[in-house]
């Protein structure tokens, strides 16, 4: 990723530098990294596609094979070997000459008589025979071979942009969820000190109630505000539990591991423009460059199917040996050296695998379109729910302070006889919730933070 803006780098720097003073959370980033069964997915995913790359640079190379055959045959079609129609007019003929020399010629000499001969039958399969072959074959030109290399290429590519893209998936998520506990814990701790106080003031209204100070009714007002607490707790402490087992979900540890949480300091802020973080995701995100590699794939393809009318050129040699049995003779060896010429002349499939090919480029580039208006919508999205969430920290810190001094004054009185019970648990009620909702407005901004990162692809890998 090339940036030319330097307010971006600045951004980056900052953030980057903030991330890193949470220890913790860096360390969880690494083991969700090295130990995501999802990504271990992707990765595999990734390393099958090079093995397909592999398969395709392999067709470049001559192949080796050994072919062997041993059949016995009955039966079947035959011939005649017209033999005794050649040789027997043959016969006769001689045999005739010699019995009237033998009688012109008392000193000729005795010659048996040449037999008759039938013809031959003969089957057109032997009974037995054999071939063994050791076969060279080498492609000298052949565009299927090279087009498919190419598209295998971008596709190993672009796989591997898809282990990019889900780490930072994997980050976000890690991130998001290291702080919805955070937020959990923060709430559960929340109300325990909650409940330590409308605890304590049950047991104040009790003894006011022992020494006649009070009426019977604000000591059960007391108590059920203690209920309401103990019961908003109990539903703190399962979410707490939730988003502990899903965060160690995500690194793969046991559900019930411990989680470090990070200390309280003050939150990175955001010093971009709309339009620079725009800018920023067009320029960061992998998904442009993964797309890039599909339509060069798309590319490759049309070609492919272009060179369908193109000619395919091979060499082949075979050495082996052939007869009625395994023999190895001066006669029974061979040797057959060949180029083989393979063109279809006329194919009628081949222009309208072209034109599927051509529509599914123009698929891609419309996706692509479609992807930017989208990666830009995040931007945008991510921008401004980053900004009314830090305007909501303000507001939330503002708030506890007041509920928080407005609470203190109200203790007092309430402890002096001069405010009521009412008056007491709305106080406390307004700062518990306060508190929680500056709680939540923290570490809610350091989610949209990590979605921020996520939409404009500012996170750094180390």
């Amino acid at each position: 990723m090339k940036i030319t803006n330097p307010a971006l780098w600045i951004f980056l720097l900052a953030s980057q530098a903030a991330w890193a003073q949470e220890a913790p959370l860096q360390q969880y980033l690494n083991t969700a990294l090295e130990s995501n069964i999802a990504l271990q997915q992707k990765q595999l995913s990734y390393e099958k596609s090079l093995a397909a790359l592999q398969e395709a640079k392999g067709l470049f190379f001559p192949r080796l094979s050994v072919q062997a055959r041993y059949s016995v045959a009955r039966g079947g079609r035959s011939f005649t070997i017209p033999v005794g129609d050649l040789v027997n007019p043959i016969y006769q003929n001689l045999n005739q000459l010699n019995s009237l020399a033998q009688q012109a010629y008392p000193d000729y000499p005795t010659i048996p008589e040449y037999p008759m001969i039938g013809n031959v039958e003969e089957n057109f399969l032997r009974e037995t025979e054999q071939e063994t072959v050791v076969r060279v074959q080498m492609p000298v030109f052949n565009n299927s071979i090279l087009y498919n290399h190419r598209i295998r290429q971008n596709l190993s590519e672009a796989e591997k942009i898809s282990v990019d893209i889900y780490k930072r998936e994997l980050v976000q998520e890690v991130k998001v969820a290291y702080f919805n506990y955070a937020q959990a814990s923060q709430g559960v701790e929340i109300l325990e000190n909650a409940l330590q106080l409308v605890q304590e003031n049950l047991r104040t209204t009790e003894s006011l109630y022992r020494n006649n100070k009070v009426t019977l009714d604000l000591v059960y007002g007391a108590q059920a505000e203690v209920e309401e607490v103990q019961q908003q707790l109990a539903e703190a402490e399962k979410n707490e539990k939730v988003a502990q087992a899903y965060f160690n979900f995500l690194l793969n540890r046991d559900y019930q591991a411990d989680i470090e949480l990070p200390a309280e300091k003050e939150l990175p802020q955001i010093a971009l423009t709309v339009e620079e973080a725009r800018r920023l995701a067009f320029q960061g995100r992998e998904e442009f460059q993964q797309l890039n590699y599909y339509l060069s794939a798309r590319d490759n393809q049309v070609q492919l199917d272009k060179g369908n009318f193109l000619p395919q050129v091979n060499l082949q040699a075979d050495y082996g040996i052939q007869g009625t049995n395994y023999a190895l003779t001066e006669d029974s060896d061979f040797f057959l050296g060949s180029i083989v010429l393979s063109w279809d002349l006329f194919d009628p499939t081949t222009k309208a695998k072209v034109q599927q090919a051509k529509i599914g480029k123009l698929e891609l580039e419309n996706q692509k379109a479609e992807v930017r208006q989208q990666v830009g919508l995040q931007a945008v999205n991510a921008f401004y729910c980053l900004e009314a969430t830090q305007k909501r920290i303000v507001q939330a810190q503002a708030e506890v302070e007041a509920a928080r001094q407005a609470f203190r004054l109200v203790e007092k009185k309430f402890a002096q006889g001069q405010a009521n019970l009412v008056e007491y648990t709305n106080a406390r009620t307004k700062f518990t919730n306060a508190e929680q909702k500056r709680s939540i407005a923290r570490f809610d901004y350091q989610a949209k933070l990590a979605d921020f990162e996520r939409a404009t692809a500012s996170y750094r890998f180390e």
